[in-house]
């Protein structure tokens, strides 16, 4: 029911318009109520980062400073998920009911600035531990939900929110002094009478202008890793990392299951992996001839093998420029540099039999696409959008 009410826009605007005239004749216990129905129906937090992480091309144990809330914008439930990974700060509203992007920010971090921008004298383990000692608990009682350097009023605090059954504890600890900055806690605990009951249309209006954001666990603790996953694909292609070139390598999301995408070639075979994220079992795997394999000269029976030719030497037998050399071409159009910008794609592909390089990169909220002749170094096609 609750999904139905947000099926299509119409819907939606009727439902936020409804809100204001009845708002004030409906409880916040209700509100709270729907919020709950709402995010039990939804695709939950775990999966809302992986769906961020994938967009972004971040591998789920590099993100830190991560932070998940349940909440409702622009006629939205969505999962807003805030990150961190080498020198970027991401920022995600994620369709709490299908995964989709609402919308994103991604901006790099100044040089000279900590992951934050913001300086402290006492450690994020330092602020757990005095919220948790305050708040007379253990951290082996409760499950952190939030851990977040941040400034409220111009003071640089830790945010630190941890939940002990149905009990949601807020603090800010001043990063400077270690003083409990402010607080809170409240029952998360729905009414038994609330809790049984099916929201009415009008209850689920008023909800909707009074949602009260929800943290929820932000552990990447249980993924296997990016070069792990990479490692069970070479071993079990049996290669080393020297003798591939790696064209794709993030995380993904497919059939519900969180993944890694991994695509690499050799001078004779192209070979393509899913590696489940957080078992490391191979959920998928293909090996295809290389469409860009130079043609060798076997050795006689009586010679002593030679190495395969990496895929690098491949590419410069055949007269391509280069992956390193087409991104290079690609960031001088764009203006930027190589430390301004998050590839998200950088290969070698083949378009109506000619080798084009495809470069893709983040700048602040632009990416930009690039295809880039592999022999010439022509930039055959160039693309911005602003996100």
């Amino acid at each position: 029911m609750i999904k139905n009410l947000f099926s299509t826009p119409k819907k939606t605007a009727v439902t936020v318009l409804c809100a204001l005239a009845i708002l004030t004749a409906v409880g916040t216990g209700t509100a709270f109520a729907v919020s709950a129905v709402a995010e039990n129906t939804s695709i939950g937090a775990d999966k809302a980062k992986m769906f961020a992480f994938a967009d972004a091309g971040v591998d789920p144990v590099a993100a830190e400073n991560v932070r998940t809330e349940f909440d409702f914008e622009q006629g939205h439930f969505i999962y807003d998920v805030e990150f961190t990974s080498n020198g970027t700060e991401y920022g995600y509203w994620i369709q709490a009911s299908d995964g989709s992007v609402v919308k994103k920010k991604i901006e790099l971090i100044g040089a000279g600035r900590s992951k934050t921008g913001i300086t402290a004298a006492i450690t994020q383990k330092d602020a757990r531990k005095i919220a948790l000692e305050d708040a007379g608990l253990t951290e082996a009682e409760v499950t952190i939900s939030a851990e977040k350097l941040d400034t409220e009023n111009g003071v640089a605090v830790y945010e630190v929110d941890f939940v002990k059954g149905n009990v949601k504890y807020e603090y800010d600890i001043n990063a400077t002094t270690g003083a409990v900055y402010s607080k809170s806690s409240e029952s998360t605990a729905l009414p038994s009478t609330e809790a049984a009951a099916q929201p009415s249309e009008a209850e689920t209006a008023a909800a909707n202008a009074t949602v009260a954001p929800k943290a929820e666990n932000r552990s990447n603790n249980n993924y296997i890793g990016l070069e792990r996953a990479k490692a069970i694909a070479l071993g079990d292609a049996g290669l080393s990392a020297a003798s591939v070139s790696f064209t794709e390598a993030k995380p993904d999301f497919d059939d519900g299951v969180p993944n890694y995408d991994l695509d690499f070639y050799t001078a004779t075979h192209e070979y393509d992996y899913e590696i489940n994220a957080q078992t490391g079992a191979i959920m998928d795997k293909s090996v295809e001839v290389n469409e860009h394999a130079v043609r060798e000269t076997r050795p006689a029976a009586t010679a002593t093998p030679t190495a395969a030719p990496t895929a690098a030497a491949t590419e410069a037998a055949r007269g391509f420029i280069g992956v390193d050399r087409a991104k290079s071409i690609a960031l001088g159009h764009a203006g930027v540099s190589a430390s301004s910008v998050s590839f998200s794609k950088a290969k070698l592909d083949d378009d109506d039999g000619r080798g084009v390089y495809e470069i893709e990169f983040y700048v602040s909220n632009t990416e930009y696409d690039y295809e880039i002749d592999a022999h010439s170094g022509a930039i055959l096609e160039a693309s911005a959008d602003n996100d």
